[in-house]
């Protein structure tokens, strides 16, 4: 369901939607959260310990998501006549230019850019057939919110749900961006015909389209995983108050 009467707020501890009086749903990232970290991750952040050379694995993720925050924003503008600027996109340019990667997030976003024009002429993405970007959306019943990136009509009369990963392409859509969606999918008052992931990876300058019909995944076993979660994190309202009251505003309302 969806609402326009909560904020967002934000700590480094995790993300609350809440009206501050008897509404506090932690967002579907903080729910993913409470996944395990695979054994790859593990590793990953191991090599990239910052020694010999090597970045340290925090700056790395500290770049690429500065890096989908903005593309996000230069891709789904054209789509709303909104201003959707805000303290992230605010936040991820002061912190690109201060780290010196400005210039090379530049480079970045020219080929997004040039691929996303590819996928919305494979997709037929125009403004024509756009219903929402960027928009927030909750479950009560269950006890989350969150934001998906684009909702849309394609050529064939299907509701497109789709959301944009700067992943590698190779091994992207993870399984977290189809728990991601599913949870999306089941917080909209409409029905949905098709969950998909597009996936532009500047690194490899790599592009791929993902639809929930090429997963080895059900959408309802993933639904079920996405509740699994949710349940396992108990009541949260006190955890969720503190998040509120610490955290900044960074929605205007939702």
């Amino acid at each position: 369901m969806s609402s326009d009467k909560l904020e967002r707020r934000t700590t480094e501890s995790g993300r609350v939607y809440t009206n501050f009086d008897d509404l506090y749903f932690p967002s579907v990232s903080h729910v993913l959260d409470e996944m395990p970290e695979p054994d790859g991750i593990k590793y990953w952040k191991k090599k990239y310990d910052g020694t010999n050379g090597k970045k340290h694995w925090r700056t790395i993720l500290t770049y690429k998501g500065n890096r989908g925050t903005l593309v996000h924003y230069n891709l789904l503008s054209d789509f709303t006549d909104e201003d959707m600027y805000s303290v992230d996109e605010e936040e991820s340019t002061e912190e690109l230019k201060l780290n010196g990667d400005w210039s090379r997030y530049r480079d970045d976003l020219t080929y997004a850019e040039e691929a996303w024009e590819q996928i919305k002429r494979v997709r037929g993405i125009d403004k024509e057939n756009v219903l929402n970007v960027e928009c927030f959306v909750t479950n009560s019943g269950v006890g989350y919110a969150g934001q998906f990136d684009l909702l849309y009509v394609d050529d064939d009369s299907n509701v497109v749900l789709s959301d944009i990963k700067t992943s590698n392409a190779e091994y992207a859509p993870y399984e977290k961006h189809k728990l991601q969606l599913t949870a999306y999918a089941n917080a909209l008052e409409l029905d949905v015909d098709i969950l998909e992931v597009l996936i532009i990876h500047p690194d490899s300058e790599t592009w791929k389209i993902s639809h929930h019909t090429d997963w080895p995944e059900e959408v309802d076993g993933l639904w079920g995983e996405f509740r699994e979660l949710r349940e396992g994190m108990g009541d949260v309202e006190d955890r969720m108050k503190s998040i509120a009251e610490e955290g900044t505003n960074d929605a205007e309302q939702v």
